[in-house]
């Protein structure tokens, strides 16, 4: 692993070289793109991450398993699966500690659990999000929750519009923002090597920055504010030097938003009233949009004439906010709907985060360059939504997360998996097109062979199995 680190951290430094032309093409070798799967679940995968170091890998599953896999170069072996007595209908987010001692989880109820990583007894803690609501009461969720760098604390967005803040060493709730925005906060992040900063991100369309140095609990007001989302926002990252932070929407789009310069305060009113509209207008969990014609269909004159005028009004109001549009750059091409699908930066030893990655519901993942915002990679392996992607800190290796009950993996395609390929095309090779090696379209011209297959020693303790592919796939060193 030492011997990798530092052949990555030396393309890292050539990336930001005088000589940048090669540096481009040495790092774009290094976009993944192969596809295997790794684990089949018995339902939907709703996320998974990398620990910190990325010797670990989380995954969450519909039927309430959280299942930890250690992880070895491409691989994930299967440690142990956490049952949640509590959970309804999903494990909605769920995280490890930077310092891998706990896993937060929260499903559709009352309360934030947490459960010890390292130790085998495995008693879960109960964080409540309101002292009103009895644990068992699931009308109220934690979409999203995030520890502080420290470990220390940590950060739970709800369905209500509320953050609360947990200490961690005291297992207790220390503040709520409460009002913190007018909708769900669908994500929630501290800022990098600082307890006092957070980011929060709403079904309202705003992006929003709390300090909790001047916070006031009984009228809190946020330091800074960022519109220009026309929808609903699903997830956030920050690229982690107080600057540059990222959000996707329901609106089709990630935005990239620049710190130093954040919204007037003023258009907070107007970007809630255009987000509402299209909230209305358009249910992105069921792709269900209203249209004028249904709605004037056999309505009389009158009627039909205040629909025109009330549709006009609210183009001039999207007209507006567009024009209020703080972000530094708008990233197009993949699709938000049926579930809130997450965006990340690359990370910074491999790639010097010059990409951004993001799922989709059309069962892609798709890889932006985040200076010229151009689609670098558009990999489509899933049959259902990637609700979750992660990039591993160190390794050219990602894992997607999908509601197809697959958890799969992207790695880097060395050139050898091409000189194997039993297409004659060319444009094979640009397009990056799966195609099986020579060997096995020989053995079976038919094509009627099943690639992928199941070990007996590979039963996952998910009731989920782990999937091996090499019957028709080798790994070869990279070139």
């Amino acid at each position: 692993m030492l011997g990798r680190e530092n052949l990555l951290a030396q393309i890292t430094r050539w990336n930001y070289g005088s000589d940048n032309r090669p540096c481009k093409e040495l790092a774009g070798h290094l976009v993944p793109r192969k596809f295997t799967p790794l684990v089949r679940y018995v339902k939907s995968a709703y996320c998974g991450e990398f620990s910190t170091h990325g010797d670990y890998f989380t995954s969450s599953c519909q039927n309430g398993s959280i299942n930890i896999y250690s992880v070895k170069d491409t691989t994930l072996r299967n440690e142990f699966s956490i049952y949640s007595n509590s959970f309804h209908f999903t494990i909605v987010d769920s995280k490890l500690s930077p310092d891998g001692n706990f896993i937060a989880y929260s499903s559709w109820s009352g309360t934030v659990h947490l459960v010890p990583f390292r130790s085998s007894h495995r008693t879960e803690i109960s964080l409540m999000i309101s002292e009103t609501l009895a644990p068992y009461e699931f009308y109220r969720c934690a979409f999203s929750v995030s520890y502080s760098d420290d470990s220390r604390e940590l950060a739970a967005g709800t369905n209500s519009g509320i953050i609360c803040l947990y200490d961690l060493t005291r297992t207790v709730k220390v503040a709520n923002i409460d009002y913190a925005h007018i909708a769900d906060v669908n994500a929630v992040a501290f800022a990098k090597k600082t307890n006092h900063i957070i980011y929060s991100a709403s079904d309202d369309g705003i992006l929003k920055i709390w300090d909790r140095r001047i916070l006031s609990e009984s009228r809190p007001r946020p330091t800074s504010i960022f519109v220009g989302h026309i929808h609903g926002i699903t997830s956030l990252d920050s690229k982690g030097d107080f600057r540059y932070i990222i959000t996707n929407s329901k609106d089709q789009t990630i935005k990239l938003w620049d710190t130093r310069h954040p919204s007037c305060g003023t258009d907070k009113d107007v970007a809630e009233r255009v987000v509402r509209t299209n909230s209305i207008l358009w249910d992105y969990r069921h792709c269900r949009r209203a249209m004028l014609r249904q709605q004037t269909a056999g309505a009389a004159p009158q009627i039909r004439a205040e629909i025109r005028e009330d549709l006009q009004r609210r183009r001039r109001e999207m007209n507006k906010l567009q024009c209020k549009d703080a972000s530094v750059a708008t990233y197009q091409g993949h699709n938000v709907s049926g579930t809130l699908i997450r965006a990340r930066f690359s990370p910074p030893f491999s790639t010097g985060q010059k990409y951004i990655y993001v799922g989709d519901s059309t069962g892609k993942v798709i890889i932006y360059d985040v200076d010229t915002t151009e689609v670098v990679a558009d990999l489509a392996h899933h049959m259902d939504a990637v609700r979750d992607v992660s990039w591993h800190p160190y390794e050219p290796f990602i894992v997607t997360s999908s509601l197809d009950n697959i958890v799969g993996s992207l790695t880097y395609r060395s050139k050898r998996d091409y000189l194997r390929c039993v297409c004659t095309d060319l444009k094979c090779i640009r397009d990056d097109n799966d195609c099986r090696p020579s060997r096995d379209a020989a053995a079976d011209p038919t094509g009627s062979a099943t690639a992928v297959i199941s070990e007996s020693d590979s039963t996952d303790s998910n009731g989920g199995s782990i999937i091996f592919e090499d019957d028709y796939m080798e790994d070869y060193p990279d070139e």
